[in-house]
């Protein structure tokens, strides 16, 4: 058993030209295929847009907290102030940056500038070089990186919420471009039914003067024209209004007329519901997700714990200076000094703190119960897309057997009719089951093309999410952290 799934062609659509290059539109609209318009769409969709305008805040997010974390941050100092009996002035240039573990590197240097009342002014410049690194709770990139990995996290929620949005709008986009099919030749066949119950009529209204025909059955192919015109000014209201959903979807303007040709059915080669659900776990982003909430759950109790340990920093710092009454004096740097201590801060009521540990541990297992939920949730989708692709392609068969059928009763009983040998309502009643018949046909034909596209849309491989964002490589990032 094995299950294959074409989408090679969603590649040409993601290259197809926008409807700006395309030919000239024609007097009946543009011609466009279904790959042209889910490629349009892809491009075009203003919610899309939107969405990767929204993906472009969250990585300068990311970037921003990346910076603020590893980069190097240079501050200007400088302080002035004056007193009854004296006056001080400051100015330095200090730079700084933290390691992964949360080691500190500060450099800075600085003059100064001291006058008293009846003392001589004291001119100071010092170069002072610090590190400090916490141990215990701040320890480490656990803690460190938190920020980073955070922004990132939310960063790639953002990316596999947009990839599932590009996937269901190719189906809304199959879905419309299918039902557009489908109401533009049922109003053509309720065209044709509305031409030949006229057609019937006139012939059974001349058949009621000659007393060949019962007026109940004139009056019934009367009844029977007013509903087929009713039919068709509510088809072709809803038409119209159809249409300008499809160029919304596609991101152009709403009064753009289109020309559709229904597209080539997808054949897809399924056969075994287990690798089936396979393929969805690990194509689908959603799925993904669930996962990462489970590895973020885990790494936000180990968090916790952490904040039951002390906060302990080791401080180091040299401080090269020189002082005199003249700048050429405190230019020399000829003095120096160096400190080396440890700060701790220690809160002794750590209920709080413990409070915060279980709170995590009860937010870790429900990531997990979510993790399963989801994938049950997937297995329920897949067996249903499944069973739906399947039904409808036997259902298309057999609507259009019977199709055949009634466009052979409907021609026999109009022939029947015509040699007087049959019934006005044995006619109109074949007429109506041909319709019916005939649009049946071209419903299930609908629902078998758009059942193909859900079901590669449960799958995850209608349109592919990138690599980075599936199942194997989260569980990669989740050991790295």
């Amino acid at each position: 058993m094995r299950i294959r799934f074409h989408g090679g062609w969603l590649a040409c659509a993601l290259g197809a030209l926008s409807l700006a290059s395309a030919q000239p539109p024609e007097p009946d609209g543009i011609a466009l295929s279904l790959e042209d318009a889910i490629g349009q769409a892809l491009e075009h969709n203003r919610q899309l847009v939107k969405g990767a305008l929204d993906l472009q805040g969250y990585r300068l997010a990311e970037e921003r907290a990346r910076e603020t974390a590893r980069g190097i941050q240079i501050v200007p100092e400088g302080s002035a102030g004056i007193g009854s009996s004296s006056e001080t002035w400051r100015a330095g240039l200090g730079a700084e940056a933290t390691g992964s573990y949360g080691t500190r590197l500060a450099v800075g240097a600085a003059v100064r500038q001291i006058a008293v009342d009846g003392a001589p002014t004291v001119r100071r410049d010092e170069v002072q070089v610090e590190i400090e690194q916490p141990l215990f709770r701040d320890f480490g990139p656990l803690v460190q990186n938190e920020p980073i990995v955070a922004a990132n996290e939310t960063l790639r929620a953002a990316r596999r919420a947009w990839e599932r949005d590009r996937s269901a709008l190719v189906v809304s986009v199959a879905e419309l471009y299918e039902e557009l099919i489908y109401l533009r030749h049922q109003i053509d066949s309720d065209e044709a039914f509305a031409d030949r119950m006229e057609r019937l009529y006139a012939l059974a209204d001349a058949r009621e003067r000659q007393g060949k025909a019962t007026r109940a059955e004139v009056l019934r192919m009367d009844l029977q024209r007013g509903e087929a015109a009713l039919r068709l000014e509510t088809e072709r209201a809803q038409l119209a209004v159809r249409f300008q959903e499809f160029a919304d979807l596609l991101g152009v303007p709403l009064d753009s007329v289109f020309r559709l040709a229904p597209p080539a059915l997808l054949d897809l080669d399924v056969a075994d519901a287990a690798r089936a659900l396979s393929v969805a776990l690990s194509e689908r982003p959603d799925y993904a997700q669930a996962l990462q909430d489970v590895a973020t759950g885990e790494r936000h109790l180990l968090l916790a714990r952490r904040n039951l340990l002390p906060d302990l920093r080791l401080t180091a710092r040299q401080t090269t200076y020189g002082e005199g009454e003249d700048w050429s004096d405190a230019g020399r740097l000829d003095q120096d000094d160096w400190f080396l201590g440890l700060a701790a801060d220690v809160n002794l009521n750590l209920r709080g703190a413990r409070l915060d540990v279980a709170r995590s541990g009860l937010d870790a297992e429900a990531s997990r119960q979510v993790a399963e939920i989801v994938r049950n949730r997937l297995a329920v989708e897949v067996n249903s897309a499944l069973s739906a692709y399947r039904r409808t392609r036997a259902a298309l068969e057999l609507a259009a057997r019977n199709r055949e059928l009634a466009a052979n009763r409907a021609e026999l009983s109009r022939a029947l009719f015509a040699a007087g040998r049959a019934s006005a309502d044995s006619a109109s009643d074949a007429e109506s089951d041909f319709i019916g018949a005939e649009l049946g046909e071209l419903g299930a034909r609908r629902d078998a093309s758009v059942s193909a596209y859900r079901l590669l849309h449960v799958l995850g491989t209608l349109v592919p999410a990138p690599r980075e964002l599936l199942r194997e490589e989260t569980k990669h990032a989740t050991n790295e952290n």
